[in-house]
């Protein structure tokens, strides 16, 4: 049969994870901001895709070293915009 034990096996811990994912993302959701979940879903995929080139070997290419350097700093330049211009006292929480 295609359909392995092993492969469903698999299935089933991906839909999990996912499903576990996105509860936690609401979670984050209900304490942050939507740019502050925006900015901590960017550096996410940065250190996802480096995980990757750690884990599985994948080739670190120019375009890759660039993207992630290029999210690492905006994450640093926005924690700096928050440190030093704090929102006015209308604006909402984040």
């Amino acid at each position: 049969s295609e359909w392995s034990t092993e492969l469903l096996l698999h299935l089933l811990i991906n839909g999990v994870s996912f499903h576990m994912q996105s509860v936690a993302a609401y979670a984050v959701m209900s304490v942050v901001s939507p740019v502050t979940q925006s900015v901590l879903n960017t550096l996410k995929r940065a250190m996802l895709i480096w995980l990757s080139v750690l884990w599985f070997g994948n080739a670190v290419t120019l375009w890759s070293a660039l993207g992630t350097l290029v999210c690492v700093v905006g994450v640093f330049l926005y924690n700096y915009a928050r440190q030093h211009y704090p929102p006015s006292p209308g604006a909402t929480r984040g």
